[in-house]
Parts: C-alpha cells; structure tokens; sequence
C-alpha cells in the first residue's frame, strides 16, 4: 500500500473511532440531566488530532441527527462542535494550554453554545422575526438552568482531565510525526 493511501486510511479510522468515543461518551452519561462530557472529547480530539477532531466533530453531528432526527438543535449542532474542535487545534498551534486556559476556552464556549441554540431555536422554529429580541431573552432565560449545569459540569472536567487525556491522546495517535501538527514531545512539554 502506498503512502498517500495508508495515510488516508489512518485518518479515516481514527476520525471513526474519535466519533464514536464522543458518541458512547454521551450515551453513557445520559442518565445523568445535562451532564456532558462532549465538549471535554472533542475539545481534546480537536487538540490533538488537528483538522481530523474538526472532521470527528462533523461526524459527530452528523451521526446524532441519524439517531434522533432532524430539529433546530442540529443547525446548533453543525455550527458549535466543529467550532469547538478549530478553537482547540488553534490552541493546539499557537498557545501554551495550561489546566486554566482550556478551561476558560470551555467555558466561553459552552456559554456561546447556550446562545447560539436560543438564537437558532427562536429564529428557524418560528420562521418569523417580529418581537425577536424578546422572545430571545425569554426563551434563553427558560434554559438558563440547563446551561448552568453544563459549565459548572466543564468548569470540573477540564481542569481535571483535559490535560492527562490530550497528551494520551497525542501518545496514542503519534499525531506530531504523521500529520501537520508539532512533534508530540514538544506538544506534551507545553502541556
């Protein structure tokens, strides 16, 4: 098998695998209300994997919409983990993540999540934009507690396991020396 080709493979697989973790992570936490460990995964997939967390993350979405079907929420979906996965490989790139900043990164994340679903659900559900700024407050207001449970759920998670699960993450996948992001020695040094 050719290079070109093996390389291709590879992605391939470990796209599939980092979408699937993201989805039994979620499955496994469901009995727990509004307990999620998703933005933790594809934080650390977009770390350490690059442009393929950002393609987990799609499939991620995608593969969501094929179990619950389609609503509002999989614009928010499509819009948000891909999101996710490119802020954390631009930290990946460009900052040296430490338990604080990823955590910060969380959390304004997870709060632009709480947002962007208001503002998709207010506007695609009713298809019209009168008064939209008032029903905007109020139906962001009518979540506010399901979104409090989220950050404080990312505020513990990230500083306890975002470090030790990218930089096994990084060991695992080998990604500094078969793709486009930095040796992952140096990668694990500023961790």
């Amino acid at each position: 098998m050719n290079a070109a080709l093996k390389g291709s493979a590879k992605a391939v697989v470990q796209i599939a695998v980092a979408a699937a973790t993201i989805s039994a992570a979620k499955f496994a936490l469901m009995a727990l209300p509004n307990i999620e460990v998703v933005t933790l995964l594809i934080a650390v997939y977009g770390f350490a994997m690059g442009w393929r967390g950002v393609a987990a993350a799609i499939v991620f979405a995608a593969s969501e919409t094929l179990i619950w079907g389609a609503g509002t929420w999989v614009v928010t979906y499509f819009i948000h983990w891909p999101a996710v996965a490119v802020v954390f490989m631009i930290l990946a790139r460009f900052i040296r993540p430490s338990r604080l900043i990823p955590t910060i990164a969380a959390f304004l994340l997870t709060v632009s999540f709480s947002v962007l679903s208001a503002l998709v659900d207010v506007g695609l559900a009713t298809g019209y934009f009168y008064n939209f700024g008032e029903r905007f407050i109020v139906y962001f207001l009518r979540g506010t507690w399901f979104y409090v449970a989220q950050i404080a759920t990312n505020l513990v998670v990230f500083p306890l396991l975002f470090k030790p699960l990218a930089t096994l993450a990084i060991k695992i996948l080998g990604t500094g020396s078969t793709s486009d992001i930095p040796d992952p020695d140096e990668k694990i040094k500023r961790l």
